[in-house]
């Protein structure tokens, strides 16, 4: 019997020894993993100008993108989106260097996007949500772009290009923003039908 009381004096023990073990090592991890986001947390600040890096991923999709300031030739509207063939007059002009634009709070920036198609097929695609980096800058500002839950097609040996817009608002905070959308190449037939659920099921995000 005092056996048995022993062996169940150690067994208590070690548990107890365990569970202390088990919380200390969940406390840590808790302490660690706070730490780590109050580390990486910043807090942005107001600055004069803001660096907008305007960047591109590709899936299937054998082309790239490019970012072009108006030619200045003629007048052009949001939105708007065409194609052109080689040799002909152009609504857009010189890439913009590094694909990098300049803003101050309260300002905004029309741009084109340029794709040209090099292929002898036509080209089917679309983009993904853009997303923002660092997040703690996103607020306060607006990309009028493409990611608007519709597919676009290029011809062959033609130049595709979109009238798209960037607006910051006074009181944004960053010094920089990177814009990232991934582009997804897709066949005809998906484009067709992507077409035909978007009218029926998503309203127009245009406005």
């Amino acid at each position: 019997m005092i056996i048995g009381l022993f062996r169940h004096s150690i067994v208590s023990v070690i548990f107890f020894a365990m569970s202390m073990f088990i919380l200390s090592c969940s406390e840590k991890e808790d302490k660690l993993m706070h730490d780590h986001h109050q580390t990486t947390v910043t807090n942005p600040q107001p600055a004069n100008k803001v660096k907008l890096d305007v960047k591109w991923e590709y899936t299937s999709l054998p082309l790239e993108m490019e970012i072009r300031e108006p030619s200045g030739a003629q007048s052009l509207t949001l939105w708007t989106t065409g194609t052109v063939q080689e040799g002909k007059r152009a609504p857009f002009g010189d890439p913009i260097p590094d694909a990098q634009i300049v803003l101050k709070p309260g300002s905004k920036k029309q741009f084109l996007l340029v794709m040209k198609n090099t292929t002898e097929n036509p080209v089917y695609f679309f983009a993904a949500p853009h997303s923002a980096m660092p997040v703690e800058h996103s607020f306060g500002f607006k990309f009028k772009c493409l990611c608007v839950n519709h597919a676009f097609s290029i011809p062959p040996n033609e130049t595709w290009y979109r009238v798209v817009e960037i607006r910051l608002a006074p009181d944004f905070l960053g010094d920089s923003l990177v814009l990232t959308h991934n582009l997804i190449g897709i066949s005809r037939e998906r484009m067709l039908q992507f077409e035909q659920s978007a009218s029926k099921s998503i309203q127009s995000e245009l406005d």
